[in-house]
């Protein structure tokens, strides 16, 4: 028959092995949970550390497209060869470098829209290949005609870009949220763990440590289990003396544990790391249970440590305490690499020429990148948290309102709009992206917009350009059948009052001589000054336009009578007569036709003055002839 003693001792032996096994099942379980979120985090990682990769790729794609494209524009604008250096070095490698995106870059998702963006780049250098080929075999016009009829591959190259960059950026920031939230969750798992396998520890100690030979075998087992946790565990006495350390304390600080029971905290760790310890054990032997982060230098290398110091209670004061500690180096060095990775992308989008934000659904700012701060002259931290009405003011907000409703419903919006800064008229494009969260609600946006003053200005300079002569700055032949098919038009309306127009072919009598004699600059000079005497001559409703060459045209409008036409054609020869251009006497010859109803059309009426002309150079030029729709003439 059992006696109460070894009743009592057969319970305090199988609660305390029950114990043990409860926090062995207990850890098994935590290492679990923390080998697969470490296998998921390292996932993670690699996974943002391809997109850190393909960022800079793409932007750098980006930027040589532009350039290629900034030389095709300047070409355009100065059709010098010299223009499209910015092209030829933009597509040095580029082709390489687009094979080498695409490949190294596998992803189901993204790799449809990285093998179209290699697709249209080839299109668009194949493109700025033949403009250059053109070019430099001489044929201008033709290049000039490519060049001002792509078919758009810049547009969709760039939305695929921008679409790209957003969606790897929005990935990566996912990534590194679901990083924080994995750490903030396994650090939770990990304390709880250690409080439960310290409480464990304890209970199972202080039930087996002052038994019988069941105890001491009891205690052997939990020296087995204490062994094989992944946790460092240490027990200390009053004195900093150290009464007993597990297998991962000994191989981890170098010692064996039989040999150093008995030494204290200073003879383990060294004075200088037992001084950042030491206000820690105060608190642990006036009964405060501690948790903390250290930083040990062990073998010469710093390792991060974090720490949780549990009282012994005895039957008053603390008689010592247990130190329970979980090697955190890595963890630390994955914090770090996700810091630098973070730094990096702020060092990016700081840097870019792009205002880059995110506004919560409330339309308050949650983020915005250095150029925001530069355009907006706000101080960042202050703006956080600010409305975009607030920011902006009433006048830029309410430009915006419309494209702001529409992306907060889940649409993506695109939208240029221009404003008065510092009396410079400043465009920009902007982009509304929204954020929809997990229950396909929008939770913010993100907003990209780009000061395109520049492309406005340049598009604007191409429109003048592609309406105007260079040499004298008349309007050239395109505008010029653009305004004859519009005065056309309106001759139908004054037709029916009586009034007439008419269409006025002049040249520079000898211009070839003019040329040969004196050279190419000379004949420049007369024809601007011919230009500037034929402008100053008629009226300013008149269109005058340079045909080509030494051909003008002059388009006289809403007249009482058809003969008013010759008054003016006698007096634009008396003008060139008695002006003297480049040095130079010279005269004109100048064909009228001329129009009494609206029913003429373009191209035969400058037919006709273009006999008239041809008549008053028989006629020994110096002088002008006239007809009339559609027959009579006249020479003078």
């Amino acid at each position: 028959m059992l006696t109460p003693f070894s009743k009592t001792l057969r319970s305090l032996m199988g609660r305390g092995v029950g114990w043990l096994l409860l926090s062995l099942a207990a850890i098994t379980v935590l290492s679990g949970l923390l080998a697969w979120r470490a296998q998921v985090s390292l996932g993670h990682l690699q996974r943002a550390d391809r997109i850190n990769r393909t960022l800079p790729q793409l932007n750098r794609l980006m930027q040589d497209l532009l350039n290629a494209e900034t030389g095709q524009r300047g070409y355009l604008l100065t059709q010098k060869g010299s223009a499209l250096q910015p092209y030829r070095d933009a597509v040095l490698g580029l082709e390489q470098r687009l094979d080498e995106l695409v490949q190294r870059n596998p992803d189901p998702m993204h790799g449809p829209r990285l093998e179209r963006v290699r697709e249209l780049a080839l299109m668009k250098l194949s493109d700025m290949s033949q403009t250059l080929r053109l070019h430099e075999s001489g044929r201008h016009d033709e290049a000039l005609e490519l060049v001002m009829g792509d078919p758009g591959h810049m547009d969709e190259l760039r939305d695929l870009l921008g679409e790209l960059l957003t969606d790897l950026q929005s990935e990566r920031a996912a990534i590194n949220a679901r990083l924080q939230r994995d750490a903030s969750q396994a650090e939770l798992l990990l304390l709880g763990g250690l409080g439960t396998l310290t409480v464990f520890t304890v209970l199972a100690v202080t039930q087996v440590i002052s038994r019988t030979r069941a105890a001491e075998r009891s205690e052997h087992r939990l020296r087995g289990i204490a062994d094989n946790v992944p946790a460092l565990i240490g027990q200390f006495d009053r004195h900093g003396r150290l009464l007993f350390a597990n297998a991962a304390a000994a191989r981890i600080f170098g010692f064996e544990p039989e040999t150093a029971v008995g030494k204290t905290l200073e003879g383990l760790h060294g004075a200088q790391d037992v001084a950042l310890m030491l206000p820690q054990v105060d608190r642990v032997l006036s009964g405060e249970r501690v948790e903390f982060d250290a930083d040990l230098v062990v073998e010469g290398q710093l390792r991060h440590f974090h720490q949780c110091f549990v009282p012994d209670r005895g039957a008053g004061q603390p008689e010592g305490f247990y130190a329970v500690s979980m090697d955190i180096t890595e963890r630390r060095r994955d914090e770090v690499r996700v810091s630098r990775s973070e730094k990096r992308l702020k060092a990016v989008t700081d840097n870019l020429p792009i205002a880059l934000a995110y506004v919560d659904a409330e339309q308050r700012l949650q983020y915005a990148n250095e150029t925001v701060r530069s355009w907006l002259a706000v101080n960042l931290e202050d703006a956080l948290g600010q409305t975009l009405e607030q920011l902006l003011g009433p006048e830029l907000y309410a430009q915006r309102r419309v494209q702001l409703a529409l992306a907060l419903q889940g649409e993506r919006v695109e939208f240029d709009t221009a404003n008065l800064e510092l009396g410079r008229l400043r465009h920009f494009k902007s982009i509304y992206v929204p954020d929809v969260g997990a229950a396909g609600r929008v939770v913010g946006l993100y907003i990209l917009s780009m000061d395109i003053t520049p492309m406005k200005q340049a598009e604007a300079q191409l429109a003048q350009l592609a309406s105007s002569d260079a040499l004298t700055g008349l309007p050239n032949r395109r505008e010029l059948d653009r305004a004859l098919d519009s005065a056309l038009a309106r001759q139908r309306r004054h037709a029916r009052e009586g009034r007439a127009m008419a269409l006025l072919f002049l040249d520079v009598d000898g211009f070839k001589k003019i040329n040969d004699s004196h050279g190419h600059s000379v004949g420049d000079e007369v024809l601007r000054a011919f230009a500037h005497c034929l402008r100053r001559t008629v009226r300013a409703s008149d269109l005058v336009a340079r045909l080509a060459g030494d051909e003008f045209i002059a388009v006289l409008e809403d007249l009482n009578r058809p003969d008013e036409a010759a008054s003016v054609a006698a007096k634009i020869v008396e003008a060139v007569r008695n002006e003297r251009m480049a040095g130079l006497s010279v005269t004109t010859s100048v064909g009228v036709a001329t129009l009494a109803d609206g029913e003429a059309p373009a191209r035969d009426l400058m037919a006709l003055a273009d006999r008239a002309l041809y008549q008053a150079k028989r006629a020994g030029r110096n002088g002008f002839a006239a007809q009339h729709w559609p027959g009579l003439d006249s020479r003078h």
